[in-house]
């Protein structure tokens, strides 16, 4: 995969200059090698793509094309896998309305654009905001293509993910039970997909104290994710944090905390030193150094994460 996005990104003078830089054409072809990025985690590498793909629609296409819709929810979902929600916000908000209009309300682009709304607004801790735009994503899902078809079940665990943040975790884990049930009927046994439900239904059992369910549950993911994506890869990270934090709720600090090490160190080269996903490993292992007497280096950590969240909250006049 790494290859052929290599291969695409040299092409990008050539299909240029063939297509024309300031045409919807050559905006698909940003927006193709913008989201194979995307999905390699290269954040910083896709925003100018699919930037410059959105700036070219907004100026070939009508206001409310549903292409337009389409580029600025694109961006938006790099913003917000940067952290960088205050801007990732008007991007989504205004791509909604444009695919309702497009498409029709019951569209799966829509149901789409539902999802990456309340994705936002459960990373922001809007949870009373979430839950009605998960619910009615499903809802379009199920309808057009059945309950148990692998994007329906995508939405109902990041719903599920939700009721895990909230503290409801006998609504949470039969969630992801069906969402588990569903996936491995559809994908292979390997599949990323698989390891990130199964780590959000360790992280229910770790939550309600019950170590002996979820270490299996983390231990898998993690074996998935480093055997399909890569060692070095963000997903591998947040596989390693979850794991040390069990580890580390229940005393087992040496393991922990070289877990924690590890899962800082591929975040930060990943995803850059300030991103969210930094801060909240970091608070981790403060906890633990605070918890193994050392106080000194715990408040150095707190001193960096708060450093890092000040630059996510949103401005103020």
């Amino acid at each position: 995969m790494e290859l052929e996005i290599e291969s695409l990104l040299g092409r990008l003078p050539e299909v240029e200059a063939e297509l024309g830089g300031d045409t919807p054409k050559f905006a698909d072809f940003l927006s193709n090698v913008g989201l194979e990025l995307y999905n390699e985690s290269r954040f910083d590498e896709a925003e100018p793509l699919l930037a410059r793909a959105l700036a070219i629609r907004q100026m070939a296409l009508a206001v409310d094309h549903a292409d337009v819709g389409v580029a600025l929810n694109n961006l938006a979902r790099i913003y917000l896998a940067q952290g960088r929600y205050a801007e990732a916000e008007p991007l989504f908000s205004k791509a909604l309305p444009i695919q309702e209009r497009a498409s029709g309300p019951d569209n799966l682009g829509v149901a789409a654009g539902l999802n990456n709304l309340a994705e936002l607004m459960r990373a922001m801790g809007k949870y009373e905001s979430a839950e009605p735009l998960y619910k009615r994503a499903v809802s379009i899902c199920e309808r057009q293509l059945g309950q148990e078809h692998i994007i329906s079940a995508e939405i109902l665990e990041n719903l599920g993910a939700l009721y895990a943040n909230q503290g409801r975790y006998a609504e949470a884990e039969p969630l992801f039970r069906r969402v588990l049930q569903i996936q491995e009927k559809a994908l292979e046994p390997d599949h990323p997909a698989i390891a990130t439900t199964l780590s959000c239904l360790g992280d229910v059992f770790a939550d309600m104290d019950q170590f002996d369910k979820a270490e299996p549950l983390h231990r898998r993911a993690l074996a998935i994710r480093e055997k399909t994506l890569s060692t070095e890869h963000p997903k591998v990270a947040e596989s390693l944090n979850n794991l040390g934090w069990l580890y580390h709720q229940h005393g087992k600090y040496a393991r922990a905390e070289s877990l924690y090490a590890r899962a800082i160190e591929i975040f930060e080269r990943t995803l850059g030193p300030d991103h969210s996903h930094v801060a909240t490993c970091l608070e981790n292992y403060a906890e633990l150094l605070r918890k193994t007497d050392r106080e000194f280096d715990a408040v150095a950590l707190e001193q960096r994460v708060f450093a890092i969240r000040r630059k996510h909250e949103p401005a103020t006049n």
